[in-house]
């Protein structure tokens, strides 16, 4: 008996999802027991700002970055070999592609309490392109309709595409009303009524709704992965190696 998420490279996708809501769980889990963060609606970066759970953080959304780049190859060929109508565009998501999964690199390996301005560069590749590649593919998925798709899944990506602009809109607008502790250090810990707690709150929140709509952005990819296989041919050109 095969499984849904069996068929073609579906699994890529699948793994992509449950892995990187696997890494933020197990970051916030540690990262609150620790008292290093409050429980409500830390920012995702928070909860893997501190060691040990920064360690722990860093591994696990590096393999989801490799996963996401594997994903993202993989709708480049797939748009390449069965709609060659709009291969510059196609070859542009492409390069944003590489952009937005070393942008999750960046905020894996830089900790905001190390190398700030880095882990923000980051942020921004992974967040404000990845929001763009969004709209992209949404419009190729139009094109690609209906000789390849349905217009069901053009709908469902736009809406999922809008939910991530809005968040991060919102939560960029949120954040230059946040304010620092007295030393102008980053604050973990925040208190209900204090100067700049409600923008915190709406910032954090749209956080984590802005990696939701990306995660679900690729869990639409599922349908098209199951259509889709990889093979690989090994040509040896001399006869011995040495």
């Amino acid at each position: 008996m095969e499984f849904w998420f069996q068929r073609g490279m579906a699994f890529l996708p699948v793994f992509l999802v449950v892995w990187t809501y696997l890494t933020f769980t197990v970051s916030y889990i540690i990262a609150v027991s620790r008292g290093d963060v409050d429980p409500g609606f830390p920012y995702i970066s928070d909860t893997g700002a501190r060691r040990p759970e920064s360690s722990i953080f860093g591994q696990m959304l590096n393999i989801s970055a490799v996963a996401a780049l594997a994903c993202l190859y993989i709708r480049y060929k797939q748009q390449w070999e069965k709609f060659n109508t709009v291969n510059r565009l196609n070859k542009f998501a492409m390069f944003l592609s590489v952009l937005i999964c070393l942008g999750i690199s960046l905020v894996a390996n830089f900790q905001e309490t190390s190398v700030f301005s880095v882990h923000i560069l980051g942020a921004m590749l992974a967040f404000g392109l990845g929001t763009l590649y969004a709209f992209i593919q949404t419009f190729i998925t139009y094109k690609m309709h209906p000789e390849v798709n349905g217009r069901h899944i053009v709908y469902a990506r736009l809406v999922v595409s809008i939910f991530a602009l809005t968040a991060f809109l919102g939560g960029f607008i949120a954040t230059a009303f946040t304010t620092q502790d007295s030393a102008g250090h980053i604050k973990f810990h925040w208190k209900p009524g204090e100067p700049g707690y409600a923008a915190h709150l709406a910032s954090t929140i749209f956080e984590w709704l802005l990696a939701g709509s990306f995660l679900a952005f690729f869990f639409s990819f599922i349908r098209d992965f199951q259509q889709i296989s990889i093979q690989a041919n090994t040509h040896l050109h001399f006869g011995t190696l040495y």
